[in-house]
């Protein structure tokens, strides 16, 4: 029997997930991937998303569940042969909190959701002057809590990989601009429209463009993200956990000496990926509040990516209305790194047998993308 034919449109981290576990599975996949301004490959992220006070159960659920398929993930990247260690490791996580009811309710919490988050590991409070010892850079006055299965992963060294498994399970990737046609075929290049048997749309802020064909109205719009690194001249960073201080930065140990501070949310930036220093500068401004030592230390490096966002910060998934044969995953956010990979399996499980774990109506796309009708 012959494999369906399909085409994913959108290299980042659901797509290039998708589409490597479809071609595992031995269809006849083709990637397409322009790679500009792709919000995964300029990302480096904290996966530790159990104990925020946001209510969305939806949206918990596939994060919850993201952090949890990261170990799957990483056995069956291993299991192909490649080297994962650099990609995603479990280093723990300190949670600063500023009282002593929220260290409270972070243990209270853990004791109900690794029931369903086996992930969670150990979870206890830490005094200001033990978080210290777990990461020597660390100076402040607040409490946190320690979550051992807390990690940090590498966008760019992920989709690196998921790329590579790809081809090497016969996937075809294109690093050309995709277009769909009226008549639900792709075009790219100078090449002739092409049919495929089932489509996913997974470019991120680019959805509009690419439904503009089709006649629909899209709720998706661009926010811009910015981070930096510093290079310390510490040599075990690799072990020390990751910081989530309050207030919108993370602060991300990394081999070798090098610590990630991130990112910006930028709303009102459209599809800019222009490098800005003033707002980088606010970022350290930011991070010094928790390690003044920054100050010391000249920008190692630099990334700028375009997260994809609904008016109502709630994720886009499901079958494009009126369609038979394309999906759409958008609106992932600044959440994206933790459950991007999640969404790109479920809809490589979708087509190979028909189900899903996801609540649809959980995620209403006729909400977000709807067709003009003349």
């Amino acid at each position: 029997m012959t494999k369906e034919s399909i085409a994913v449109i959108g290299g980042g981290i659901v797509g290039s997930t998708a589409a490597y576990y479809l071609a595992r599975a031995g269809y006849d996949v083709t990637l397409f991937d322009e790679g500009t301004g792709q919000a995964t490959s300029a990302a480096a992220g904290i996966i530790c998303p159990w104990f925020t006070l946001r209510r969305n159960k939806p949206w918990y659920f596939l994060v919850s569940q993201g952090a949890e398929f990261y170990r799957q993930l990483m056995r069956d990247l291993a299991e192909d042969g490649f080297e994962t260690a650099h990609i995603f490791k479990e280093q723990g996580a300190l949670i600063i909190r500023k009282n002593q009811k929220s260290l409270d309710r972070d243990i209270e919490a853990s004791t109900v959701k690794k029931e369903t988050a086996p992930a969670i590991q150990t979870v206890k409070t830490l005094s200001p002057q033990e978080s210290n010892k777990l990461f020597p850079m660390l100076e402040t006055q607040y409490s946190a809590t320690h979550v051992q299965g807390g990690g940090r992963v590498d966008g760019a060294a992920l989709i690196n990989t998921l790329k590579q498994a790809f081809t090497t399970h016969g996937g075809q990737l294109i690093t050309q601009t995709a277009q769909l046609t009226p008549e639900h075929l792709i075009k790219y290049a100078q090449q002739e429209a092409q049919h495929f048997d089932k489509i996913l749309l997974a470019a991120g802020a680019w959805l509009p463009d690419l439904l503009e064909p089709l006649d629909y109205d899209v709720d998706i719009r661009p926010q811009k993200g910015q981070l930096f690194s510093i290079q310390t001249t510490h040599d075990d960073t690799d072990n020390w956990p990751v910081i989530m201080p309050p207030g919108k930065v993370d602060i991300i140990p990394n081999p070798n000496g090098e610590i990630v501070i991130g990112a910006t949310h930028e709303d009102d930036m459209g599809y800019d990926l222009e490098l800005d220093y003033d707002k980088l500068a606010e970022l350290s401004e930011t991070a010094k509040n928790w390690i003044p030592s920054i100050e010391t230390y000249s920008i190692h490096n630099t990334r700028v990516g375009i997260r994809a966002y609904t008016s109502d910060y709630t994720v886009l998934v499901g079958q494009v209305p009126e369609t038979n044969n394309i999906w759409a995953v958008s609106g992932l956010g600044s959440s994206g790194l933790t459950s991007g990979p999640y969404l790109g399996y479920q809809w490589a499980q979708l087509i190979q047998t028909g189900k899903w774990t996801l609540n649809e109506d959980d995620f209403p796309i006729n909400k977000f993308i709807q067709k003009r009708h003349v």
